[in-house]
Parts: C-alpha cells; sequence; structure tokens
C-alpha cells in the first residue's frame, strides 16, 4: 500500500508539472514580444534605424509590449486556473473557473485583512512592504505562489463541492455552480487569516534561500542548472524551473520602484526597461541550456557517423528533427532520452557540462538571460546589442558542438553504446512502412497493442515529449514494439506507471490512440 501510495505521489507532482506548462507556453511567447516591443522601441536601436521612430511603426512595437506584458503581469491568475484545467479528468473548464474565484476571493480576503488592520501601504510604498495590485486588489505580492495555492485548493476541494448534496430548493446552485460559490466564501477566509499568518516568514524563508544562491557564485550557478536537468528524466524538470522563475528562491529585486521575484519576473522587468540585468541574475537564467542545446546538436551528428551505414538513411529525419526541436523550440528531451537509457553516464557528462556552462558564462560577459530557444536568443541576445555578450556565447557554443561530438562518438565506440542506427534491427521493414503512410492511425493501432490493449490501459495523458500512462499490468507491454511504434524509450515508475518518450509528436500520437480505443 505504501509503494502504490508513493507512486500516486510521484505522478501528481508529474501532471502537477505538466499543469505548469500551460501559462509557462503563454509566457514564452509574451516574452517574446515583450523582448522584440523593448528591442525596437529602444531609443539607441531608434538611432540606428531611423524608419523605427515613425510614429506608427512605433506605436506598433509600444502595442507589442503591452501584449507581451499580459501574462507577466497576471501570472497568479493563469496558474490558479492552470492547475485544476490541468488535473481534474472531468468538468475542466468549471474546475478553471473555480481556480479563478478562489483565487480573487483570496486576494480579496487578504486586502481586508490589510484593510481593516490599517497595513494597506500607501502606492509609493507597496514595493517595501511586500503588497501591490493584483487584478484591482491591493495585497500581499504572492505572486506565482498565490496563484498555485489557490489552484491547488480548487483542484482539491471541486470534486467535493461539485457532488455535494444540497436540498432540491437550492437546485440549481448545485453540481458544477456550487463548486466557485463555496470557494468564494471558502478562500475568502483564507485570505483573511491564514495567508497574514504564514506568508510573511515563507516569504523571508524562500528569500534566504534565493539570497544563498545570489551570493554563492559559481557554485549556487552550477547547481541549480544540474539539479534541472537532473529532474529531466523524472519528467520534474518544470517544477525545478518554475520554482526559480516565478518565486522568491529565485531572488527578488526592486526595479524602478517595484519589486519583482523570481528570475523570469525580475528579467523581464530589466527588460521592459532597458536595463542590463546583473551578473547574479544571469547566473540563474539557465544560460547554460542554450550550450547544450548545440552540443546535442553535435552528439546528435556522432550518432549518426557512428550509426551502421544501412541504417543512416533511416534515422537521418529522426535525429535532424531531434537538433532543429532543440535549438529552435528548446526542446531538449528528443535527443537526450536517445542516450539517457543507453548509457547513463554519458547523461551525467551533460549534466555537469550544462552547470559548467551555466556557470562560467556570466563571468565572460555573457548576460542575455532567458535564451530557452533560438527566437529567445535573437529577442534577448542578438537585438539588444552586444552588451549582452552574444557574440562570446556563440563562440562558446561552437566550441560545445565540438566537444559534445568527440565525447559521444568516443564514448559510442569505446562502449558500443546503441544508439539508434546501432541495433541489429531497426524499425520497420518496407511493406511496414508502406502499411504505415497509407493508415493515419497506424501508430496508434500499433502503440495500443504494445501497451497490452484498451483493457490494459487506466489512464493516459501525455506532457511535452512523454506518454504518461496509468496500466493494469505493466509485465503485458512489449517494449520492442512500443519503439517500432514510435516511441524512444520506456521509463518504469512502478508496477502501474509507465512512461514513454516520443518527441514533440505526442500528443498527436496521443489522440491517435484514443481514436484507436474508441474504434475497439
Amino acid at each position: 500500500m505504501a509503494k502504490k501510495k508513493k507512486g500516486n505521489t510521484w505522478q501528481f507532482f508529474q501532471m502537477l508539472g505538466k499543469t505548469f506548462m500551460f501559462p509557462i507556453a503563454l509566457l514564452s511567447i509574451c516574452g517574446m514580444l515583450l523582448g522584440i516591443g523593448s528591442a525596437f522601441t529602444n531609443e539607441s536601436m531608434i538611432e540606428a534605424i531611423p524608419f523605427l521612430g515613425n510614429t506608427y511603426v512605433n506605436l506598433f512595437f509600444q502595442f507589442m509590449v503591452q501584449l507581451g506584458l499580459f501574462a507577466f503581469n497576471n501570472l497568479g491568475a493563469l496558474f490558479a486556473m492552470a492547475i485544476p484545467l490541468g488535473l481534474l479528468k472531468e468538468e475542466k473548464e468549471f474546475g478553471a473557473f473555480t481556480g479563478l474565484v478562489s483565487f480573487m476571493a483570496m486576494h480579496i480576503g487578504t486586502s481586508f485583512y490589510l484593510s481593516a488592520t490599517d497595513q494597506l501601504a500607501a502606492a509609493d510604498q507597496m514595493s517595501e512592504a511586500g503588497q501591490t495590485m493584483i487584478l484591482g486588489i491591493q495585497t500581499y505580492n504572492t505572486s506565482v505562489l498565490g496563484g498555485i495555492v489557490a489552484g491547488l485548493m480548487a483542484y482539491a476541494l471541486y470534486r467535493k463541492l461539485a457532488t455535494l448534496k444540497i436540498p432540491e430548493a437550492l437546485g440549481f446552485y448545485s453540481g458544477p455552480r456550487l463548486a466557485p460559490i463555496a470557494m468564494l466564501f471558502i478562500m475568502g477566509v483564507f485570505g483573511l487569516v491564514a495567508v497574514p499568518l504564514f506568508w510573511q516568514p515563507f516569504y523571508a524563508f524562500f528569500k534566504m534561500l534565493g539570497e544563498w544562491i545570489t551570493t554563492s557564485g559559481p557554485i549556487g550557478y552550477f547547481s541549480y542548472a544540474v539539479a534541472e536537468r537532473v529532474a529531466i528524466p523524472f519528467g520534474l524538470n518544470h517544477l525545478v524551473t518554475s520554482t526559480f522563475r516565478f518565486t522568491p528562491i529565485g531572488g527578488t529585486a526592486i526595479i524602478n520602484g517595484q519589486e519583482y521575484m523570481g528570475t523570469v519576473n525580475m528579467f523581464l522587468a530589466y527588460v521592459a526597461n532597458n536595463m542590463d540585468i546583473p551578473l547574479d541574475l544571469a547566473g540563474k537564467m539557465e544560460q547554460g541550456k542554450l550550450m547544450i542545446q548545440y552540443g546535442l546538436c553535435g552528439a546528435a551528428l556522432a550518432m549518426y557517423h557512428c550509426a551502421k551505414p544501412q541504417n543512416k538513411k533511416k534515422i537521418k529525419g529522426m535525429l535532424i528533427t531531434g537538433a532543429l526541436t532543440v535549438v529552435v523550440g528548446g526542446i531538449s528531451e528528443p535527443i537526450e532520452f536517445l542516450f539517457l537509457f543507453a548509457f547513463p553516464p554519458l547523461f551525467v557528462v551533460h549534466t555537469i557540462l550544462n552547470g559548467l556552462a551555466n556557470m562560467v558564462l556570466p563571468y565572460l560577459g555573457v548576460l542575455m538571460g532567458y535564451t530557452g530557444d533560438l527566437i529567445q536568443f535573437v529577442t534577448f541576445g542578438v537585438l539588444r546589442g552586444t552588451r549582452t555578450g552574444w557574440p562570446i556565447a556563440v563562440a562558446f557554443a561552437a566550441g560545445y558542438f565540438v566537444l559534445y561530438y568527440f565525447i559521444f562518438k568516443w564514448a559510442i565506440i569505446r562502449f558500443d553504446i546503441k544508439t539508434p542506427g546501432r541495433e541489429e534491427e531497426l524499425e520497420l521493414d518496407e511493406s511496414e512502412a508502406s502499411e504505415f503512410e497509407q493508415l493515419s492511425a497506424y501508430k496508434g493501432i500499433a502503440m495500443l497493442k504494445a501497451l497490452g490493449g484498451k483493457e490494459n490501459i487506466i489512464a493516459i495523458d501525455n506532457c511535452v515529449t512523454r506518454l504518461r500512462l496509468e496500466l493494469k499490468d505493466v509485465s503485458l507491454i512489449n517494449e520492442e514494439e512500443i519503439k517500432n511504434a514510435g516511441g524512444i524509450a520506456v521509463v518504469h515508475l512502478d508496477e502501474h506507471a509507465i512512461q514513454v518518450i516520443v518527441g514533440t509528436q505526442v500528443y498527436a500520437l496521443r489522440k491517435q490512440i484514443n481514436k484507436a480505443m474508441e474504434l475497439s
């Protein structure tokens, strides 16, 4: 029973990490809008390109800045809606609405407490008092933590409230309608009592941790980057990065009279004010990721060169797609999982190289900040000028490409690692490939069969790169057939839960599996 409970807890945290991708996806686009808009309204940029000084052109880029600030200014509310939206299996839309009501009610309760105790700070003193305006409510600046708490409480209580029996005379308010109504009162009291009691010491504790990372210098930057990579195989990396990006553990700063917490919040504030980011923030902005992205391209080239001649043509497309995905999209898992399970020591080396890059780059003058993919590199690096140190980053990335290539080529040959193309038999033969091209649901049907059939599947979901499955009997799966149907590797979590690493096509594959289950 204890093992089953541990497995359920593990799955919950994995699912929680997946829900963070809803606001993070929006934030990444808003960040690009903010970066582009700020870059092209920069006075030095206008001096260099006078066309940008045109009234209508300038207004257009100012509008981009305002759109970019949307997610930045409403992160707490977005997280509060995203958590029940992602975690609930049914009535997701009602759960998301309940999350938003919970978030607002909590801050209304806190605001009432501050008003009743005469602690509401003046507008020019809110930052010093740890207060801010959230959706028009003056309250403690809990940022995304408040959204996570409200979202989790909405998720935890939704099913109980939605199924609660009430008198027939009040039947109109039963079911999904009852949940947000009840949470209005519950979270109002929570904000009135619990938030004032716990927030200040909680904030002080996390601020202390953030200060340790900041003051520990290169050791802190190295440790953070290593922790982020180590969490990749377990699907918990988004929990690690989100903690630093959106909470006081990532640090705090007062920028232009406003207090910001979390690396992304501080970074975007610096960008919006056209300011250079400090070295300590650069060390916590995962700049090393840019280096390992190009390093992984070198690893992909090494895998191609080490493949058997008759298999090179078959794996070329997969490796090129993986390389483009990691460079353009910033998603590294499709390449990482090609060697993680085949030879874990290579992943250890990869993790250490990520930490070293993240530790060294700020001291070389690289202060680009948020550069998770090629577009962000151009937006926050190139377009903001050489002051960001992007030319140094390019030279460093080229070095990592070469370093990864020779490390991986040596290791693959020395230890006979079965990376793609080195297996005795590879994927589909020509007749099977023809059938695959003709049948759009082929992969879904094949994967369903490899997973033990419809009767063996209790629950199926996906994140960015992997299928998440709860099965009746894990022993019924056929890992070789799973790989033939599009899987890269299988991760066993417990006797009922597995993950199938697929890549960025995972959503389409999951939909095909769902369709195959309906047909069967």
